[in-house]
């Protein structure tokens, strides 16, 4: 496979994104370097049949080693192992091959990251939180440090194709490591969550489920009920959004790589004649494009069947209700917004006016960052290659959120914000707007 990772190769999707996406949880473990260089070496590129044959190998290697050194009590061999198993199935799922056989992966990634929580010290939870008659699956990481007493916690919804898993390495071990808990959640239409409760799909009215999951929190004894934060990335963003609209009990929300209204976010990426086209016209030219793009064809099943619709039309229309554009003013916990100047390259202006709104309306302290291209991939959708950066920045203004709120500014949009943001729009009336409301928050 050949390797590139400018710019242009940080768009969802692509080969260098997955392989970054892998790569990046090699400082959690979850990862390691020669391994994922000997599995790119052995892909073809735009072979995804290779990519998920080189990945699955990957991942059995690993697997096997975990299973002869648990057998012969070599604990930490196994544990690290069953961690790199785990990731390298889950690499195995960005290949689009038929959503039975993703199921497949995930099951047998998710045991192998189990069996490495047994092996954790402080040992990670595996937990089932009720909500209905379905039950939620989610990790709990205990703080990592000698203090007595209930610790801050943050909460971490999913993206739309990320798992438990996947954020435990995302960010749940950074957390550990600065004092937090962290509990990681899968809730409705979510890979886990819609497997072992099938009918369970996405909803958007996600406090419903979150609420279960905050009152399990405040039950704990190492759980401090008042610090309790809330990290969303990807859709898990809106999600997230919503749910500090609605949850007074989460005392501080980051969302990163916020967009607004997904719908509108769907409609941002689409050539003009699928915009336009009625819903026969757009199923059989979106049918056409998911044969010649075999990215598309898998993504776009994944989302069918968490939405539970079958044809394309339904599954674009399923996302009207995903938008928090009106619940703005009704957030009042300070938020912490994060972009990549690759996802405003990759969308349009129309949803990076709806997200500037929607930021200079909230009625609690917000804090915008954007991390530009000389940042790296830090730089990409949701810091997928720059996680040390992303930590950085998220942690530090946590501190200051739960600690010294009465310190954070009303409006902080950060120095570059505006110069990389601007580079991205096109219309004068945009520009017009997005000028005015940079004004007013600088000045608030």
């Amino acid at each position: 496979m050949r390797l590139a990772f400018g710019p242009k190769t940080m768009d969802i999707g692509t080969s260098a994104f997955n392989f970054m996406r892998t790569l990046m949880v090699a400082g959690t473990g979850g990862a390691e370097i020669n391994e994922c260089f000997h599995a790119a070496e052995r892909i073809k590129d735009n072979d995804p049949e290779s990519w998920a044959r080189e990945w699955t190998l990957a991942a059995e290697r690993a697997h096997h080693a975990a299973t002869v050194a648990r057998a012969a009590g070599q604990a930490v061999t196994a544990r690290g192992a069953y961690l790199r198993a785990c990731t390298y199935y889950q690499c195995a799922m960005h290949a689009p091959p038929e959503l039975e056989a993703r199921l497949k992966l995930l099951t047998v990634s998710r045991e192998c990251f189990q069996e490495a929580a047994k092996l954790s010290s402080p040992r990670i939870e595996t937990l089932e939180i009720q909500f209905g008659d379905a039950r939620l699956p989610a990790y709990f990481l205990r703080a990592d440090t000698a203090e007595p007493g209930p610790r801050p916690t943050l909460l971490v919804l999913n993206g739309g194709d990320s798992t438990n898993e996947e954020m435990a390495h995302w960010i749940g071990f950074a957390a550990t490591a600065r004092g937090w808990n962290c509990l990681v959640l899968e809730g409705p239409g979510q890979w886990s969550a819609l497997q072992r409760n099938p009918g369970l799909v996405l909803q958007h009215d996600y406090e419903a489920p979150v609420k279960a999951v905050i009152d399990h929190l405040v039950r704990r004894d190492d759980v401090d009920s008042d610090k309790i934060a809330l990290f969303g990335p990807s859709l898990g963003s809106t999600l997230g959004a919503r749910v500090a609209a609605f949850e007074p009990r989460i005392c501080a929300c980051v969302c990163d790589g916020l967009v607004v209204d997904v719908y509108e976010g769907w409609h941002a990426v689409w050539p003009l004649v699928l915009r336009k086209a009625p819903p026969r016209v757009f199923d059989v030219i979106f049918g056409l494009l998911e044969k010649l793009l075999p990215q598309l064809r898998g993504m776009a099943s994944q989302f069918r069947w968490m939405l539970g619709v079958s044809k394309p039309h339904e599954f674009i229309n399923a996302w009207k209700p995903f938008s928090v554009r009106e619940l703005a003013p009704n957030i009042t916990c300070p938020m912490l917004v994060l972009y990549g100047e690759a996802e405003a390259a990759q969308s349009n202006e129309k949803v990076g006016l709806s997200a500037l709104r929607f930021i200079s309306q909230l009625s609690g302290p917000v804090s915008v960052r954007i991390f530009g291209y000389d940042q790296g991939w830090a730089a990409t959708h949701c810091q997928v290659g720059g996680l040390a950066a992303m930590h950085a920045v998220i942690f530090d203004w946590l501190e200051k959120a739960l600690d010294h709120p009465e310190r954070l500014p009303r409006r902080d949009i950060g120095e570059n914000f505006g110069p990389i943001f601007g580079r991205y729009v096109q219309t004068r009336e945009a520009k017009q707007e997005i000028a005015a409301i940079l004004k007013d928050m600088q000045g608030g």
